[in-house]
């Protein structure tokens, strides 16, 4: 099926490029190749060939190598090209089309390069940097190379301190589809030890304080430390010393949080957890589970672990959480419903509930034994933690520009998804991957510095927050 799919995008892309130079449509003089053309035209947007002459541009207007496209103040152009690449540009910025070569039966012949003269942009790629030539798509700036390896990425040039303040218009926030946070599902909130998450892909990343989280991350958190998670809806979790726990499904929308979804699958250890937006809004769109329990929400805290020995029958260690352990849950607030097989027991405020290891009889118990706070590591209480998931996700520009004076410009990027490499000169580049933004000042010889959270001059900007991008299907 996936073969049949890229063939039928490979066939629609041969077939276009050649409708686009057919004697049935307007060829131009010098029979250049069609590199894209403008798909949305908003305000005042004029473009400039390769030839010097200069025009107004439209949807519809046709874009060739050497095209320079000026978006004037209040005007938004977006950008598509014949391998499905696309490109939102914000008011008051300059674009120019380097190079562009499209082959779709010679994928080592693929050449993209794009330069930002000024202003920001917004790219989601497409074919060419995906297939035979990982190093064919370029953005570039005075500041930096940036190197595609498939992703959507926002970047903007500011100068004499002019990305210090939006006008108010650009400035107002975008709730549903924030431009670098929309797929962050947390970030990290407190962090003592080593933390870690491994992605349905199987790579594994170190995370470090504001790092990001996401849907279907395992995440683990070392013997000797413990990790505060703070999440889109406000929801907190503590994962004591030598837990593990994967983000099962997670999306939130802030103007719909009652058609959002969090459910979190305890693997080793404990979590402690307090519930929010989504929870108060919808409960039953919440689940906390193992492989023997599911745990329904009502609005609540709790804490939840899976142990060696049932309480009051020896020594208790934290373990994996297998059909083999004991699974206790102890609620401070609210109340849930605990699934085992075909058993539903509710359990409120002040109760605790234990699964032995091989049954799924569900004992309440009318006292809390406190488990966690008996053991080393087991972390903040998440209600005592501040929901701060805001907070942690970008960076202050002004901190970073450090009072730019004059020409002096500074190059500023988010990943929204995929990765990036950006350069600087001779230094060596560095790596950004989706949830993370980059910094590069002009006129010095320093390297590119990795941000763990996107610019915030980014983050804050609605001219760039939800460009109508459609993400090809499939790719060679």
């Amino acid at each position: 099926m996936l073969k049949l799919c890229c063939a039928i995008v490979l066939a629609s892309m041969s077939w276009m490029a050649q409708a686009q130079s057919s004697p049935s449509s307007p060829v131009p003089l010098d029979n250049r190749p069609v590199a894209g053309t403008i798909k949305v035209v908003t305000g005042l947007v004029n473009l400039k060939s390769a030839d010097g002459k200069q025009r107004f541009a439209s949807a519809g207007t046709r874009l060739y190598t050497g095209d320079v496209i000026n978006t004037q103040a209040k005007s938004t152009a977006v950008l598509e090209f014949v391998d499905t690449t696309q490109v939102a540009l914000r008011p008051t910025s300059t674009f120019v089309v380097e190079n562009y070569q499209y082959q779709p039966d010679q994928p080592i012949a693929d050449k993209a390069e794009f330069k930002l003269v000024k202003g920001g942009l917004r790219t989601l790629t497409g074919l060419i940097g995906k297939r035979g030539n990982a190093d064919a798509f370029a953005m570039r700036s005075e500041t930096a190379t940036i190197g595609i390896r498939g992703t959507d990425f926002t970047a903007r040039i500011c100068r004499s301190g002019d990305c210090n303040s939006l006008v108010p218009a650009e400035a107002e926030r975008a709730t549903t589809t924030n431009s670098s946070n929309a797929d962050v599902a947390g970030r990290v909130s407190q962090l003592t030890g080593e933390l870690s998450a491994t992605n349905s892909k199987g790579q594994t990343r170190n995370l470090v304080r504001g790092a990001a989280v996401f849907a279907g991350d395992v995440v683990q958190v070392a013997d000797n430390g413990f990790a505060v998670l703070a999440m889109a809806d406000s929801t907190r979790l503590t994962l004591p010393g030598g837990s593990a726990m994967q983000m099962a499904a997670y999306r939130y929308l802030p103007s719909s949080p009652e058609t959002s979804v969090a459910s979190f699958k305890l693997l080793k250890g404990a979590v402690r957890a307090v519930t929010g937006a989504i929870a108060k809004a919808e409960p039953k769109n919440v689940k906390f589970f193992t492989d023997t329990a599911t745990i329904g929400i009502r609005g609540t805290a709790l804490d939840m672990a899976c142990t060696s020995a049932p309480t009051g029958q020896g020594q208790q260690v934290l373990v994996q959480c297998t059909g083999g352990t004991n699974l206790l849950v102890e609620m401070r607030q609210g109340s849930i419903v605990v699934t085992a097989g075909a058993n539903n027991t509710v359990v409120n405020a002040g109760q605790a509930a234990q699964i032995s290891a091989g049954q799924f009889n569900v004992q309440i118990l009318n006292t809390l034994p406190g488990l966690l706070n008996t053991l080393p590591n087991s972390g903040p209480l998440p209600e005592q933690t501040p929901a701060n998931f805001e907070a942690l996700s970008s960076t202050p520009v002004q901190a970073l520009a450090g009072g730019a004076q004059g020409e002096e410009s500074q190059l500023f990027v988010s990943v929204n998804d995929g990765t990036i490499v950006i350069s600087n000169g001779a230094q060596p580049p560095i790596e950004v991957n989706r949830g993370e933004g980059a910094f590069v000042r002009t006129l010095t010889d320093l390297p590119p510095t990795l941000l763990v959270a996107p610019p915030d001059v980014l983050i804050k900007d609605n001219t760039l927050a939800a460009p109508p991008f459609t993400a090809p299907q499939c790719s060679p």
